[in-house]
């Protein structure tokens, strides 16, 4: 039972950075009011109004990191070629997007101003930081179900994995 539940959650969450990266890459083309919408800081916005490009930049570093996100989910779950190290990464990206999950809305009450310079709807907590963290929570032990799974494969090829030959 937990192991179909980690395999559902862990492509809910791979899917839902998909959908995540493929947002970040339209940001840009939504101009500055997409950027401010998207929980940009200010200054961010700014600059995308000042035509810099460091607003695309951003958007597509993050793209680039949703989408090798959702890259590990889909080869967790067998869907693309094994990567490598797979049950670390899956327990890295876990473990940072849940600590992002829990430290936002605390720092949202204790220090506002220092999250307001990260996320430019998130200087108070509100329904932004408390959506965005709740998601980033969600996505976050969907990756730790995967990484604490013993068989991350789950597409039958009705042959056993081949067993790892050591040289000597």
């Amino acid at each position: 039972m937990l192991s179909r539940l980690s395999t559902y959650w862990l492509f809910a969450s791979g899917g839902l950075c998909a959908v995540g990266a493929l947002l970040h890459l339209t940001i840009p083309l939504g101009g500055p009011a997409w950027y401010s919408f998207a929980g940009a800081p200010q200054g961010l916005v700014a600059m995308a109004q000042a035509g810099l490009a460091r607003p695309i930049i951003s958007c597509l570093v993050i793209a680039c990191l949703l989408g090798a996100f959702a890259v590990y989910a889909f080869s967790a779950l067998g869907f693309v070629r094994r990567l490598p190290a797979t049950r670390p990464v899956l327990g890295i990206i876990g473990v940072g997007l849940s600590v992002r999950g829990f430290w936002f809305p605390f720092l949202a009450l204790q220090d506002p101003s220092s999250l307001g310079r990260l996320c430019g709807r998130c200087s108070n907590l509100n329904a932004f930081v408390v959506a965005t963290s709740a998601l980033c929570l969600f996505i976050g032990v969907g990756y730790l179900l995967g990484a604490w799974r013993q068989n991350l494969t789950t597409r039958s090829t009705g042959r056993k994995p081949a067993a790892r030959v050591s040289a000597g």
